[in-house]
C-alpha cells in the first residue's frame, strides 16, 4: 500500500517534499528514489502518448486542408 500511495501521489504531481513527509522518508533517503523513478517513467509514457495523439491530429488537419 505504501508503494502505491507514494507512486500515485508523485504521478498526480504532489511535490516530492510533501510525499516524503506523508511517507516518513527522510530528505535524501535513497529508498525513496525508487518511487521517483517509477513515477517519472509513468509520466514520460503519458507525455509520449499525448505527443503521438497531437502529431496524428496535426497530420489529419494538414491532410484535410490539402484536400479542400
Amino acid at each position: 500500500m505504501r508503494r502505491t500511495a507514494i507512486t500515485t501521489l508523485l504521478v498526480l504531481g504532489v511535490p516530492e517534499h510533501v510525499v516524503r513527509k506523508v511517507s516518513g522518508h527522510a530528505p535524501g533517503s535513497k529508498e525513496f528514489y525508487k518511487y521517483v523513478v517509477i513515477a517519472q517513467g509513468f509520466l514520460n509514457d503519458e507525455v509520449q502518448q499525448a505527443h503521438n495523439k497531437l502529431v496524428q491530429q496535426n497530420s489529419c488537419v494538414k491532410s484535410d486542408t490539402k484536400n479542400a
